[in-house]
């Protein structure tokens, strides 16, 4: 496995397509809760599937490269 440097995280986070990607996922968040704002309450396992998926997209978002370099 090779190692990611700073530098290259940082390279790859600039990157237009990276930036492109990480930008629908920041879309699919707000969709979500949207979706959520009009319909929580009515279907519990819709609900934690929603919460599930926003949580799961901040976590990839929220992504360092320190949580790289923790697993080397």
């Amino acid at each position: 496995m090779s190692i990611i440097t700073k530098e290259d995280f940082k390279d790859w986070k600039l990157n237009d397509v990276t930036r492109a990607f990480f930008q629908a996922c920041t879309q699919r968040v707000e969709d979500c809760k949207d979706i959520l704002a009009g319909s929580a309450g009515m279907e519990p396992d819709t609900d934690n599937f929603y919460r599930g998926f926003i949580a799961a997209y901040n976590e990839m978002r929220g992504f360092r490269v320190e949580d790289i370099e923790d697993e080397v």
